[in-house]
């Protein structure tokens, strides 16, 4: 299955397409290792992963901003529910999706943060997503946005997939990634906690006691040199509860 070449990527919408169906069956099993009762795909585009999954199940929906690949999509995969649509504009409703995407890299971050603080969020998510922000989602080197995904999920890179699977080639490398969701922080406020990151991080290069100074947040005397990337989000927690 695909689309007529006339459909055209639009650098306006970020979209790069994946165009090595080996490696995109690859990335297709290993989303289906996990046995997923109903698939959400973010960005379908041209449907090369969608075809791959269709023949497997048809419990798919796809969600597509651009029209003119929403009506096709549509076309080709008749007994598919297929949603025009920004997926950051949606409701999310159903809790036993798992959500799949290869996505565009200008919105990557919110989207990723919409599925992660989503109540939907109950099964492993799986994204192609930029390589540079793969590894901070991994926390590699301990930074904010992989402190606030570790509130709400474990993060594994599955793959390093090169520029020139993609059409056209985007010049950075990307990684697969799988995000597994936990409730290791069900009693803490999460809203607070994330509020206690972006305020600490206010100046990633200042201390702690600079970036927190003026707010209720209390630091004992060995934290308030530190650095926020020098604390664990085990130590943010500690913090969070004694303020």
């Amino acid at each position: 299955m695909g689309f007529q070449s006339r459909l055209k990527p639009k650098r306006s919408l970020g979209q790069n397409f994946f165009n090595n169906k080996s490696l995109a069956q690859h990335i297709v099993n290993l989303v289906l290792e996990t046995t997923p009762t109903h698939i959400t795909e973010i960005g379908p585009g041209k449907g090369v992963f969608t075809s791959l999954f269709y023949v497997t199940t048809k419990k798919i929906s796809l969600i597509e901003k651009d029209s003119s690949f929403s009506d096709d999509l549509q076309l080709l995969f008749k007994d598919l529910s297929v949603h025009n649509q920004d997926f950051l504009e949606i409701d999310l409703v159903n809790s036993d999706t798992t959500y799949f995407g290869s996505l565009p890299y200008n919105a990557s971050k919110p989207i990723i943060k919409k599925i992660l603080t989503s109540k939907t969020f109950t099964n492993p998510a799986f994204f192609i997503i930029q390589k540079e922000v793969a590894d901070k989602y991994a926390n590699k080197k301990t930074n904010q946005l992989g402190l606030i995904r570790e509130i709400y999920s474990d993060c594994k890179i599955l793959l390093t997939i090169k520029p020139g699977n993609f059409k056209p080639k985007p010049k950075v490398m990307s990684s697969f990634v799988k995000f597994t969701p936990h409730n290791k922080y069900h009693n803490i406020d999460k809203v607070q906690l994330e509020t206690l990151i972006l305020n600490s991080f206010n100046q990633p290069r200042k201390t702690l006691k600079n970036n927190l100074k003026n707010t209720r947040y209390q630091l004992l005397k060995n934290e308030e040199s530190l650095r926020p990337s020098q604390l664990s989000l085990n130590q943010y927690v500690l913090i969070l509860n004694r303020s």
